[in-house]
């Protein structure tokens, strides 16, 4: 019988992984911690283990090391809560087969679970491994929030991958540095990384500035930014030079595109062709608005203005941080620099200060401003209510449905916060955890 080790520190998820892999003909044997797993690694051969970053005792990419170490080492599938493209693409290089994030899918998980117990020595095929130099580079991608992490576990896939890959965010989310840390931290990395903009060309030059960039890629990666932006001639001609770097010519180079237009909406206006979609959008990384990672911008504040003065040290006022929480972002990451950039140059001290911030910027934080999210929310709950409670009263849902499906999304966000450890969410909201775990049960039907 096949065997399944779970290093896992959350009783809870760890007896429901325990579950599936029982259904699926595996022994399961549980670890709460780091040391107890590997102990039990070397007293045992394991076909699976499914490990958990964020163990109490030391990481779970040291952890994943460790495993490695053996003899005939097991497929190691990571479960990670708050994931940074760091971890995603150390846990790539180490060896692991795939890359989970919180709140699991557990249908995903046991589809995944299924075919490395089913697959026999085919389980032993190791994933492409990203270079321990590339690994340990700074990439300055920053962001705990969900969007990120599932980028970041997008981006690791394609780094451990050769086929095309399509980039979209708006502009100033960062694209074209996920795609130069895909290229980075990829077999090619040897080879150049050539970019092109059709916009940077005359029309008439055009394909030949394309064709001369799949020239120069040869044994790399050819990095074509804003996608959508190419003239349909131009777009036949990329699919052509893409068809050939895929064998059916003698181009030999990846293909990287970017793009912030919706492109499905491009090809039902007739504006993209569907054959070149297919072609470049074999592995996809979405990236989100800044806008929609508020609780990253801390962080990459703070990360941005150390940027724009090496050598100078800078405390981020709490007033700051409001204004920085408050505005809206269009530009993305991209104005988050600029105005990181305009709050060095003209702060003279240590500590930033909302004035120290571009006007438009500082203006989010006036009161106003800082309660639009409060207001925000007022909009979304009327909305809402007056979508639950239309046609003729008898079939209103009651105020304990309508408050128990407000209270759920709640617990799921706050779960996101807290690594998906309810145990610590408890204890930071001063809450029993006897009435948390019945309201996760009840809620969110976990155990």
């Amino acid at each position: 019988m096949p065997s399944v080790l779970i290093i896992e520190d959350e009783y809870a998820l760890a007896a429901a992984l325990a579950t599936i892999v029982r259904r699926l003909g595996a022994e399961p044997v549980v670890a709460a911690s780091g040391q107890s797993g590997l102990d039990k690694a070397r007293r045992q051969a394991f076909d699976v283990v499914l490990l958990d970053i964020g163990l109490p005792d030391m990481s779970g990419l040291k952890v994943l090391a460790g495993l490695r170490q053996q003899a005939s080492p097991p497929e190691v599938l990571i479960i990670t809560a708050h994931g940074s493209l760091e971890n995603a693409l150390e846990a790539r290089r180490l060896g692991a087969r795939e890359y989970f994030l919180k709140p699991l899918n557990l249908g995903e998980m046991q589809t995944c679970l299924r075919s490395l117990l089913g697959n026999g020595e085919e389980r032993r095929t190791q994933v492409g491994a990203v270079s321990a130099e590339g690994a340990g580079e700074h990439t300055i991608m920053i962001g705990a929030a969900p969007g990120m992490q599932r980028a970041f576990a997008a981006i690791a896939q394609a780094c451990s991958n050769t086929a095309p890959v399509l980039l979209s965010g708006p502009r100033g989310s960062g694209t074209t540095l996920a795609a130069r840390v895909i290229h980075r931290n990829s077999s090619r990395s040897a080879g150049p990384l050539v970019v092109f903009r059709a916009d940077e060309w005359p029309a008439t030059g055009q394909e030949t500035a394309l064709q001369l960039a799949c020239d120069k890629a040869a044994g790399g990666s050819l990095l074509v930014e804003e996608v959508a932006s190419l003239s349909l001639p131009l777009q036949g001609l990329l699919a052509r030079l893409s068809s050939a770097s895929e064998g059916v010519g003698d181009k030999d180079m990846r293909l990287l595109v970017t793009t912030a237009a919706p492109l499905a909406e491009e090809i039902a206006a007739g504006r993209f062709r569907e054959d070149l979609f297919y072609q470049v959008a074999v592995l996809q990384v979405s990236l989100p608005p800044l806008a929609e990672r508020v609780e990253d911008v801390p962080a990459l504040a703070a990360y941005l203005l150390g940027c724009a003065a090496p050598g100078r040290e800078f405390v981020l006022a709490p007033e700051t941080l409001a204004c920085l929480k408050a505005h809206a972002w269009p530009g993305n990451v991209r104005e988050l620099a600029a105005a990181m950039r305009h709050a060095a140059a003209v702060c003279a001290g240590s500590t930033v200060l909302p004035r120290h911030l571009p006007d438009s910027v500082s203006a989010a934080g006036q009161p106003d401003a800082v309660g639009h999210l409060d207001e925000a929310l007022k909009r979304v709950l009327s909305a809402w209510m007056d979508q639950k409670l239309t046609g003729p009263e008898a079939a209103w849902p009651d105020y304990d449905t309508l408050l128990a499906h407000v209270e759920k999304n709640m617990l799921e966000s706050l779960l996101l916060r807290f690594e998906d450890k309810p145990t610590r969410l408890a204890a930071a909201l001063n809450m029993n955890r006897a009435t948390l775990r019945r309201k996760l049960r009840e809620l969110l039907g976990r155990e």
